[in-house]
């Protein structure tokens, strides 16, 4: 999973890097990668996000990936999800719904018959309601957004998420 973090890392490094060097302004729709710290990704996740019509707001998807270990523990999350941008002139309110698929794994559980390790899955729901700075003519992204995170007996109305990318 080490080289799943380092291979995503280096594709958005290099999808930022080319962007970056386009000669003319060709963008027509509004398409994003960007790095979310907390949010739906729960932790971290970084992500792609596209309006599905020609424009720069209106209906869009996003979906992210992330993992993190720590001591033998690790967790895995995907946030796939619908929004809708209103606003103009890059500035938009955001909202939207999605859900967030965890896997967990322990290899400490000392207490196992046989494999030494219990993993878990579940799925989350996330709804997004917040501030994007993205753009027109591409260029610095920028989220902040409260993500409320429901399901399997839990709800935290107050989760927040701040995102910083790059808009092409």
């Amino acid at each position: 999973m080490k080289s799943l973090f380092t291979f995503t890392v280096i594709l958005l490094l290099l999808s930022v890097s080319t962007i970056s060097f386009a000669q003319e302004n060709t963008r027509e729709r509004g398409r994003g990668v960007f790095v979310e710290l907390f949010g739906n990704g729960l932790g971290y996740s970084f992500n792609y996000d596209q309006r599905f019509d020609k424009r720069f707001d209106g209906l869009g998807f996003k979906a992210g990936l992330s993992y993190f270990a720590i001591d033998g523990n690790s967790v895995a999350t995907l946030p796939v999800g619908l929004n809708y941008l209103l606003g103009k002139n890059g500035k938009y309110f955001e909202m939207g719904a999605g859900a967030t698929f965890l896997r967990a794994e322990d290899s400490t559980n000392a207490f196992a018959v046989g494999d030494s390790r219990s993993v878990g899955t579940g799925t989350v729901g996330h709804m997004i309601f917040g501030y994007r700075r993205e753009p027109e003519e591409g260029g610095f992204l920028f989220r902040a957004s409260m993500t409320p995170l429901f399901g399997q007996g839990t709800f935290f109305p107050f989760w927040f998420g701040i995102s910083l990318g790059y808009a092409f």
